[in-house]
C-alpha cells in the first residue's frame, strides 16, 4: 500500500503535488489509511476535518481526528456545518449539500495555508460507483470514465489541484492496512443508509452484478482507465471544434455559428454542449444524455427562432440568425447592432430619425414614377415605397404594443396578428419589442427589414411616392 503510494507521488503527481498537502480526513478506514500514508511517506501536511452535522457522533468523530492531528505533531483544522439545512435551502440532495460544503471549506483552507494541492481519499470502489452512478444517469465519455487521481474544481478554485492517491487502492486492502497499522477508524453508519443512491449502488445493485461477473468491479474499473484514453482523444477533437465553431464568450453566454453545429455529427455536438455547460456554469455536474440530446435536437432542427430550450440547471439554449446562443439567467446578452425604438417619434419628410443601435429613419417624397421597373425589383428590405395620396394621416415611429396586427405586402384580404407575422418571418424573439414599426395612427405602414402593408402600395395610379429608407450610420 505504501509502496502504491509512494509510486504514486513519484510519477503521477511528479512535478506537480507540491507541498504542503491539504488532507480531507474524516476519521473514516479511507482518510486514515491516506493520512498515514502520506505521513510515513514524509510529506509535509495539513490535516482538516468537516463536520457535516449529519449525526449524533459527528462532534465525537471532529475531536477524534484532532488527537490524531496532534499525536502525528500536524497541524489541524476544522469546521462544522449544517448541511442538512444548507440542503433545504437550496434545494440540493444531502449527497450534494455535503459535497459543496465540504469543497468549499478543504479548497478556502487551502489558499488559507497556501497550499497548491488537496488530496482526498477516493479509493478504487468508489471509482466503480462513481462510473456506475454516471452511467445510469445517462452520461456520456466523460462521466464515464470516472474521477481522475489529478483534476481541478474551478467551481471552488481554478488552480488548486485536488488529487486522489488511493484511486487505485481497493476498499478491502484500506481496510487491512488499518488493522495492520492498528489505525483507530471511526465508522460512518450513514454509509449503510440506503436512502442514499451511492449507497444502494454499494450495498445492493453492485452485489447483484457481482452474481453476473465475480470479478465486475474490476472490469468496471478497467473499462473507466480504458475510457480515460479514449476522452482525450476525443477531447482533443472538441479542443479544435470549439476553436472553429466558437463566436463569442460574452458575460453568461457563448455563441458558436449554426451553420457549422449543423453539420456536424450529433457525438461532436453532446460533448461540445457539455463543455460549455460546465464553462458557463463549473458547479454544473453530470450533464445527462437527456439535457444534451434535447439542444443537439433543436440546433439539428433548424431551430424555430422563437423559441428556446431549457438545457440544464439554469442554463437555457436560443438562437438567432446564424447564431446559437447557450447562456445562464443572468447573462447580460447584447442587443448587437439592431434598429431598436424605445420611445415613439414623429416622422416629416425629410428630417431623419436616430433609432437605437445607430440607425437612422428618413422620409423622402418624389414626384412621378422614374424607375418603376426598380422599385418593383428592389431586394432591399430596408427600403420601401408607398402611394402618398393614400396617406391620409401623420407618420410616426414605435415598437409593437398589445392588439397590433398587420396586412403585409402581397395579402389582399384580411390581416395577420403581429406576433404571427413575426413568427412566419422567423425574427427572433429578443428582437422583438423594440423593432421600429412605420405606422399611421395605429396601423403599421412598414416594418423595416420585412414588409410594408398592401393598401399602400405602388400601384400603375401612382402619381406621388413615398420613399423610407432605414440605414445603419457610419462613423467612418
Amino acid at each position: 500500500m505504501l509502496a502504491k503510494l509512494v509510486s504514486f507521488f513519484d510519477n503521477e503527481c511528479a512535478g506537480i503535488c507540491v507541498e504542503p498537502i491539504l488532507v480531507g480526513v474524516s476519521g473514516g478506514p479511507d482518510s486514515l489509511c491516506l493520512l498515514d500514508g502520506l505521513v510515513r511517506a514524509q510529506k509535509k501536511v495539513i490535516v482538516a476535518h468537516f463536520n457535516h452535522q449529519l449525526r449524533p457522533e459527528a462532534e465525537q468523530e471532529a475531536r477524534h481526528v484532532s488527537k490524531l492531528a496532534a499525536r502525528y505533531g500536524l497541524p489541524f483544522v476544522s469546521e462544522s456545518q449544517d448541511v442538512r439545512a444548507f440542503a433545504m435551502e437550496n434545494k440540493f440532495s444531502i449527497e450534494e449539500a455535503a459535497r459543496k460544503l465540504r469543497y468549499r471549506f478543504l479548497f478556502s483552507q487551502a489558499r488559507n495555508y497556501g497550499a497548491q494541492v488537496i488530496a482526498v481519499a477516493h479509493n478504487a470502489d468508489d471509482q466503480v460507483e462513481t462510473v456506475l452512478m454516471h452511467f445510469l444517469r445517462g452520461a456520456g465519455l466523460s462521466g464515464l470514465k470516472g474521477m481522475a487521481p489529478i483534476t481541478r474544481l474551478p467551481e471552488f478554485d481554478p488552480d488548486i489541484r485536488l488529487i486522489r492517491p488511493l484511486l487505485q487502492t481497493w476498499r478491502k486492502d484500506i481496510d487491512e492496512y488499518c488493522r495492520e497499522n492498528h489505525l483507530e477508524t471511526v465508522q460512518d453508519k450513514t454509509n449503510l443508509d440506503q436512502t442514499y443512491f451511492r449507497n444502494r449502488l454499494r450495498h445492493s445493485l453492485i452485489p447483484e452484478m457481482e452474481t453476473y461477473n465475480p470479478g465486475f468491479k474490476q472490469a468496471l474499473s478497467r473499462s473507466a482507465e480504458s475510457l480515460t484514453g479514449d476522452f482525450q482523444l476525443v477531447n482533443d477533437a472538441v479542443d479544435r471544434f470549439w476553436e472553429s465553431s466558437l463566436g463569442e464568450i460574452g458575460e453568461g453566454y457563448l455563441t458558436f455559428t449554426l451553420e457549422a453545429l449543423q453539420t456536424s455529427n450529433p457525438a461532436m455536438l453532446r460533448n461540445l454542449f457539455r463543455r460549455a455547460a460546465t464553462h458557463l456554469n463549473p458547479a454544473v455536474r453530470d450533464v445527462n444524455f437527456e439535457a444534451v440530446e434535447r439542444v443537439v435536437r433543436f440546433v439539428k432542427a433548424g431551430y424555430a427562432v422563437s423559441t428556446k430550450v431549457d438545457f440544464i440547471d439554469d442554463l437555457f439554449v436560443f438562437g438567432e440568425g446564424n447564431r446559437l446562443f447557450i447562456a445562464n439567467r443572468y447573462a447580460n446578452i447584447p442587443v448587437l447592432d439592431w434598429p431598436q425604438v424605445k420611445q415613439p417619434a414623429n416622422l416629416e419628410v425629410g428630417v431623419p430619425v436616430l433609432l437605437g443601435g445607430d440607425w437612422s429613419l428618413l422620409v423622402d417624397e418624389n414626384e412621378g414614377i422614374k424607375d418603376l421597373v426598380g422599385i418593383a425589383s428592389n431586394n432591399d428590405p430596408f427600403q420601401a415605397w408607398m402611394d402618398v395620396e393614400l396617406i391620409l394621416g401623420n407618420l410616426h415611429v414605435r415598437g409593437r404594443k398589445e392588439g397590433d396586427r398587420f396586412q403585409p405586402l402581397g395579402m389582399p384580404e384580411g390581416s395577420l396578428k403581429l406576433s404571427d407575422f413575426f413568427i412566419n418571418e422567423k425574427m427572433p424573439s429578443r428582437r422583438r419589442a423594440f423593432w421600429p414599426l412605420v405606422c399611421m395612427g395605429d396601423e403599421i405602414l412598414w416594418i423595416p427589414g420585412y414588409r410594408s402593408a398592401h393598401p399602400y402600395r405602388i400601384t400603375g395610379s401612382t402619381r406621388r411616392i413615398l420613399h423610407f429608407e432605414l440605414s445603419k450610420i457610419s462613423f467612418q
